[in-house]
């Protein structure tokens, strides 16, 4: 007999018990639609949070300043001691070491990007409002940020080294402050009062960048009004503030061509040496790209735990369908001693019900997977994420499928092979 005999058989066999049929399934469904929800959900949050950092610079190296932790060797194991120190100005890195880093690493690096925090404004230009978040940064932030300039110009490090009043901002912030009336060129050199740490200053716009609200450089205020970052040499806003000793973090851009953990393990080893003399604090280097990867470590690890869980019910499900198996076989009794009387093999019986068991299986597989994609598709949205479902999982879980057709199928169909025909035929 053929395999698409086998399968028309099997087919007649499941329609003729429709009710049994999918109570059989049940646990296969259950068991496949949770796994397959399970794994959807994990990889859309797994995607959207490697979209959202490397929107933010996947590349980029964090550099802040850390405490020291301090070994006490005990006679049977090595314990780390700590006590919190507060990091005070004279802690800060300065303009001089990071001239020392950059020589070192030379053409490695891009370039590094500082930035001093000057405050809030909500600006009123008669009927025209605007907020915006003060920025002191320095001449490579741009770069490293990867801020689309649309006309004028960023800071040079003249504009920094000669405190120059002068701002970079978002195109948003010309169309509300000035209520539209200036194009972003004719914008350019026009001038608006700002405070930082009390202090009243004129600025004049340089530059205006593309403002994203994607972009984590804006955000909706509490009166839902759009707040864009302005950016002023760091200079102006750190002597603005009485902050002109140093910097307690910045960032690093490395070149495509080096590994970013290369660069991470010099910049530590750099700042390490430079720091030995400090008894507290020393500035420590992170990737963006080792966060991504513990972050998906993570997932992973919970993805894998839950799905472990989940699968149980596929363990139930195989045993309920080794059930039904061997039920079907004790009411087929006499139509299998027809078959083997009519010259049927072994084979050829046991290959007939392997195909029974994993039909059942697959259709059952099947059901769950569009199932799973349903229900993962609306929990990762409803948890702000694109859903997205896994193809590697999905066709693991067919195969699976099959796997418990033929593991849970396999001794039923045996013990149909083996049944003796003059007693099969006799069986009432």
């Amino acid at each position: 007999m053929g395999l698409l005999e086998n399968i028309k058989l099997a087919m007649v066999s499941l329609l003729g018990n429709k009710l049994r049929s999918i109570l059989t399934m049940l646990g296969i469904i259950i068991g496949i639609s949770s796994v397959i929800t399970i794994v959807t959900i994990g990889d859309s949050l797994a995607s959207s949070i490697t979209g959202e950092v490397s929107g933010m610079g996947a590349r980029n190296i964090s550099v802040n300043l850390e405490q020291k932790s301090s070994q006490i060797e005990d006679e049977s194991e090595i314990i780390e001691e700590f006590e919190y120190v507060e990091p005070t100005e004279k802690d800060n890195i300065t303009d001089e070491m990071l001239d020392k880093y950059k020589t070192e690493l030379g053409n490695e690096i891009i370039g590094i990007s500082i930035s001093e925090n000057g405050g809030s404004n909500n600006l009123v230009n008669g009927k025209n409002k605007a907020s915006i978040e003060i920025l002191g940064v320095n001449d490579g932030y741009f770069k490293v940020e990867n801020i689309n300039l649309l006309t004028g110009r960023f800071f040079y490090s003249k504009d920094i080294n000669e405190f120059r009043c002068i701002a970079v901002v978002s195109d948003m912030f010309v169309d509300k402050y000035f209520g539209k009336e200036y194009t972003n060129e004719e914008a350019l050199g026009k001038s608006f009062e700002i405070t930082i740490n009390d202090n009243i200053v004129r600025v004049y716009i340089c530059g205006i960048y593309e403002f994203d609200k994607s972009a984590t450089l804006g955000y909706y205020s509490s009166n839902e009004e759009i707040s864009t970052s302005l950016y002023m040499p760091i200079s102006v806003v750190k002597k603005l503030n009485n902050k002109l000793n140093g910097y307690s973090s910045f960032k690093v851009l490395p070149n495509n061509e080096v590994d970013v953990e290369d660069i991470v393990f010099k910049t530590n080893r750099f700042f390490e040496e430079e720091y030995k003399k400090n008894e507290y604090i020393v500035p420590v280097a992170y990737s963006m790209e080792s966060m991504i990867k513990a972050a998906n470590k993570i997932i992973n690890s919970v993805k894998l735990a839950i799905s472990a869980v989940a699968a149980i019910s596929l363990l139930v499900g195989g045993i309920g369908v080794m059930n039904i198996m061997m039920v079907s076989i004790t009411e087929r009794t006499k139509e299998i001693g027809i078959r083997k009387a009519l010259g049927a093999s072994n084979f050829v019986i046991l290959i007939q019900f392997i195909i029974e068991s994993i039909i059942i299986c697959i259709i059952g597989g099947i059901i769950g997977i569009l199932i799973g994609i349903f229900f993962g598709s609306i929990g990762a949205k409803l948890m702000g994420y694109s859903a997205k479902p896994n193809l590697a999982s999905i066709l693991i879980a067919v195969g699976f499928c099959m796997s418990i057709g033929v593991f849970f199928g396999y001794y039923p169909a045996r013990k149909a092979a083996k049944l003796n025909p003059i007693d099969a035929l006799r069986y009432e």
